[in-house]
């Protein structure tokens, strides 16, 4: 049952230029939905947990088609295999499965065959609830509990002999590591002892190199969490006696410090939220007394760490969503207003973060999902009409808007996409038509041209103001330019070798040229 969606009314799209949201495979036939989770790219596939109603949750693998998405093995034949934290390691996929045995280690090449249970690491049906993969080297680190050892800290190499407790943290009981994170070919991780609570901990993969790196907190948990690198360092959020602030790490007891008390005024710290990279600066959700919950950003230092600025002055903005796009930020927030929370964005600084558009005027919006991908922002948002469904930007007002017009069914992209790109395509879990949650592709326009190359022809100048000219190759002219919103539509059209793009508003757009020998290239063309 293969459903193909493209543009209606609103988006006319001449022959070779379309781009198409498809239904891979409807493995769940009905409402129902296979329920996928986590695609991930192996081995020249995607491989992700699915339900297709009759063998339960289990392994499955997509080559993007109908007929290449198969299930790869019923772990467990009496019941669902809940297949879970599938990572790449060491040429095969790790993840957590379960079968009579509980939940345990498992490891696939791809096929039925090679796909079996690493360890049984707690004997028994209990299972030793694997979790948490974090691969560094020829490892994956993780959690697990092997019964007398409690929860504790794991290694392995995708083999059974390669599989082993680091080091057993918190003899008297659980430790418990979370937020395991790759920095600088060590391990950094959240961990808990009787002596010490919840603190920072690091490893270089042995027993004797994996150590309390520091106590934060003395007199409490530090519970290190949110970790991110940036510009060599790792910053994370912790407490101590002045609540939940700002922290940075080099990897040393000295060079673990606080980088800055943002909220002095209350004692249980400024709740910092979703760490981004963008233009150079490293931006974050932030509380004070006085502003409440706003959008800050750092450079590492005290002094470097400021409010971008007061989006909803005596009230919380709350930016989320966080996106790095084009050397700005994206985010949903609320000013307070009428329009609620909807999307922003910011260059860093105070007179250049705004709200882009005003998506949904008499509600809100609650752009969310982002993912860059083919040189666009893509989000998930809700204008009013149809509930949850796919959006696009290309950072201006005029290139902000709904991929489909008109589409089956209600609030298509409900649940949590699982965003993976694969084969220049966008896979993703949605629910369009009758079919259920199931595994999608979207394809952009300019990739569904085929046959095309830029070296047919030369555009310039670019970006451009006025006047976009283009040549052709040797033996060749210009037949027909073409300039398309990002979205599809048809913006401006010449038969010559020039195309005027004054009456243009600033911001991307794709340009298709046709030479007199049928060849046919897509440019991304900047107007300023």
């Amino acid at each position: 049952m293969k459903q193909l969606f493209t543009f209606g009314v609103l988006f006319f799209l001449s022959f070779a230029f379309s781009q198409s949201i498809d239904l891979v495979k409807d493995i769940f036939p009905g409402a129902e939905g296979s329920g996928i989770m986590q695609p991930v790219v192996f081995n020249g596939k995607l491989y992700f947990y699915a339900d297709d109603g009759v063998h339960g949750g289990e392994l499955w693998s997509s080559d993007g088609t109908e007929t290449g998405t198969q299930l790869v093995k019923d772990i467990n034949p009496e019941g669902n295999s809940e297949v879970g934290e599938i990572t790449v390691l060491n040429g095969r996929i790790v993840f957590l499965a379960a079968d009579a045995n509980g939940y345990e280690l498992w490891s696939s090449d791809g096929t039925a065959a090679g796909t079996s249970m690493v360890m049984d690491i707690q004997p028994g049906s209990a299972g030793s609830i694997p979790s948490g993969f974090t691969v560094i080297g020829n490892q994956a680190f993780f959690q697990a509990i092997d019964g007398p050892g409690g929860y504790e800290l794991w290694a392995t190499d995708g083999t059974a002999n390669g599989t082993f407790m680091v080091k057993n943290i918190n003899p008297s009981g659980d430790s418990y590591p979370s937020q395991l994170t790759a920095y600088d070919g060590k391990l950094i991780f959240s961990a808990y002892t009787f002596e010490t609570g919840n603190e920072l901990w690091i490893s270089d993969g042995t027993e004797a190199g994996t150590m309390l790196l520091k106590d934060i907190f003395a007199d409490g948990n530090g519970d290190p969490r949110l970790f991110h690198e940036f510009n060599g360092l790792l910053f994370f959020r912790a407490d101590d006696e002045n609540g939940d602030e700002l922290w940075v790490t080099d990897g040393t007891s000295n060079g673990t410090y606080r980088v800055k008390d943002i909220n002095p005024a209350q004692g249980d710290g400024s709740s910092i939220g979703e760490f981004t990279e963008a233009n150079g600066q490293l931006f974050f959700r932030a509380r004070t007394a006085t502003e409440g919950f706003e959008l800050w950003k750092t450079d590492g230092t005290a002094e470097g760490t400021v409010m971008v600025k007061d989006i909803w002055p005596g009230g919380d903005s709350f930016p989320g969503e966080l996106t790095a796009y084009e050397g700005k930020l994206y985010f949903q927030a609320t000013d307070g207003s009428a329009a609620n929370t909807e999307l922003w964005v910011s260059d860093e600084t105070s007179s250049e973060t705004f709200m882009l558009k005003d998506i949904h005027p008499t509600n809100y919006s609650a752009p969310n999902e982002f993912i860059v991908f083919n040189g666009l922002l893509y989000f998930v948002a809700e204008d009013g009409t149809n509930g949850r469904e796919f959006w696009v930007t290309d950072g201006t007002v005029a290139g902000t808007q709904k991929l489909l017009s008109d589409v089956e069914g209600v609030s298509p992209m409900y649940f949590i996409p699982f965003y993976v790109i694969y084969v220049n395509r966008l896979y993703f879990k949605a629910e369009y038509g009758n079919t259920g949650a199931e595994l999608h592709k979207f394809t952009p326009a300019n990739l569904a041209s085929a046959g095309v190359r830029k070296d047919n022809f030369r555009v310039y100048p670019n970006p451009a103001s006025t006047i976009v000219s283009v040549d052709a190759a040797s033996g060749n002219s210009v037949k027909e330019i073409v300039v398309f919103a990002t979205t599809g539509q048809e913006i401006a059209r010449s038969d010559s070798g020039k195309i005027d793009v004054l009456g243009l508003s600033a911001g991307l757009y794709l340009m298709r040229v046709t030479g007199f020998d049928g060849t046919s290239s897509v440019f991304k063309v900047n107007k300023i």
